[in-house]
């Protein structure tokens, strides 16, 4: 089977649970024509670069898949069909795949990324943790700077 990419965008004012809808739906009809999900990854709602069908903004999903060009064929005379869609486009990624090892490439860019968010989140409490602590060092060198002037003797800074 050939892998392809369908990236379509829906309406802003769709809700969530309509836009999960339109997804399945779409995820449904590759399925029922043979074609295997590798990935559905849902972008959100992101700005458009020009007006479409006078929206500024849209709803953004890709789907990865492993498919025939009947499948596509199929997905994409639905896509036409959905009032919803502003707009979408196919992209045939390979002419032969191995679904299992697309899906594990998939994962290992999921888990990569992942990784990659937690040793951000580290670094950042990191430094948080380091600058409490400088913080906490410049209160008790001014309280024992404090201690160290007798009483009744202002220091003038």
């Amino acid at each position: 089977m050939r892998r392809y990419e369908t990236i379509f965008i829906l309406r802003p004012d769709l809700g969530d649970t309509q836009i999960t809808e339109i997804t399945k739906r779409l995820e449904g009809i590759l399925t029922s024509s043979g074609a295997e999900i590798i990935e559905s990854d849902v972008w959100g709602q992101r700005e458009l670069a020009y007006d479409i069908k006078a929206q500024r903004r849209g709803h953004y999903t890709k789907l990865d898949y492993a498919a025939s060009p009947a499948a596509v064929n199929e997905l994409e005379r639905n896509l036409k069909l959905l009032e919803g869609v502003l707009r979408f486009l196919s992209v045939l990624v390979a002419e032969e795949t191995d679904v299992a090892a697309a899906r594990a490439e998939v994962e290992a860019r999921h888990r990569r990324a992942a990784e990659a968010r937690a040793a951000a989140e580290a670094r950042v409490a990191a430094r948080e943790q380091a600058a409490a602590a400088e913080e906490e060092a410049r209160t008790a060198a001014r309280e024992a700077e404090g201690e160290a002037e007798p009483e009744g003797e202002k220091r003038e800074d």
